[in-house]
């Protein structure tokens, strides 16, 4: 509790009375910054004051809170302008989402955000430090909840995810692969596209999608296509669920779909790939081309995780078809 002495029994000239009113002005400043996320009335009014100082406000700190009542991000700035109601200019901003899925730490040079609905956007570079993966990308948005979850994270320009986890189909790993980011090897998978979007569906499920230009790269496997979206599930019994990912359960994949693995290139209109399985279906048109085994089209192939086995599957006026190479010997493969 802060007790100030009645002002008026001092001289209105006096340093002591002057060192009140200051008290008293940094007090209530205080006071507005920890309750700006409700933006009340109180606060609105001394929000207006300020904004008619050229420099605004500097070293902020708005916190969010959830349903709960527990503080679920943060914005931190620099400086902060006003710009219209209940938006503000942030620069040097940095925010952490503190609960969920997606606890992270993202960063940008400058940021406009609404805290009266839990939302930030800007055009700049915004890099973030999630658990298992890295991201970022220009003319970003976050919002702290929307309908389909919560802690959403998008870019629409030159937007880059990294995740620790791999994408192997096969049981070979520790190559280093091209593009994957030399000052961090544990980041196994590196993800480009138009668009990305990061969102956290459930406390046990997150979800990445990609959209247009989309090029996953992983160790000794890289697919393209115009669409995907890949599902991190997450074992709340482990030990330490709250620092890791998860693991990637399944991925998603449409539109002039490939996928090229060392001896093997596949292309198909849809992807699916199923990790507890094990195995990878491609869909429409597909056409698996290996180096030892000849070409295989039909409208359904399946490939086996850890084996070169690829079950053809064909469907009524579209028989399957096995075009095999050139070789002495037509034994099945191990």
């Amino acid at each position: 509790m802060v007790i100030l002495n009645d002002p008026l029994r001092e001289s209105p000239h006096s340093p002591f009375r002057l060192n009140q009113i200051l008290l008293l002005k940094n007090l209530l400043l205080s006071i507005s910054i920890f309750y700006f996320s409700c933006l009340s009335s109180d606060a609105l009014e001394l929000n207006r004051a300020d904004q008619k100082t050229e420099e605004g406000i500097r070293h902020l700190k708005v916190p969010g809170f959830g349903e709960d009542g527990r503080i679920a991000w943060e914005l931190h700035a620099n400086e902060v302008n006003f710009e219209e109601e209940g938006i503000y200019e942030a620069f040097d901003l940095v925010l952490k989402t503190l609960t969920g899925f997606n606890q992270s730490n993202a960063k940008s040079k400058k940021g406009l955000f609404e805290p009266g609905s839990g939302k930030a956007w800007g055009e700049s570079m915004l890099e973030v430090e999630g658990k298992g993966f890295t991201a970022e990308g220009k003319r970003w948005l976050w919002r702290n909840k929307i309908e389909k979850g919560d802690q959403l994270i998008a870019f629409q320009e030159k937007g880059k995810v990294m995740f620790k986890e791999t994408l192997l189909l096969d049981e070979r790993e520790g190559k280093k692969k091209e593009g994957v980011r030399k000052d961090d090897l544990s980041f196994k998978t590196l993800t480009e596209a138009e668009y990305i979007e990061v969102l956290e569906l459930s406390p046990t499920r997150n979800r990445f999608l990609l959209e247009r230009n989309v090029v996953v790269s992983s160790e000794d496997l890289k697919i393209s296509c115009d669409w995907m979206e890949i599902l991190f599930d997450k074992d709340l019994n482990q030990t330490s669920p709250l620092k890791s990912l998860g693991k990637i359960s399944k991925i998603h994949a449409r539109g002039k779909v490939s996928m090229i693995q060392k001896g093997r290139s596949s292309f198909a209109d849809e992807l699916s790939i199923n990790t507890t399985k094990g195995e990878a279906v491609l869909q429409g048109n597909a056409r698996v081309e290996d180096q030892d085994y000849g070409i295989a089209k039909g409208d359904e192939i399946i490939l086996e995780k850890g084996t070169r086995r690829a079950k053809v599957v064909g469907v009524e006026g579209n028989r399957p078809s096995l075009q095999l190479p050139e070789i002495p010997n037509f034994g099945f493969p191990n």
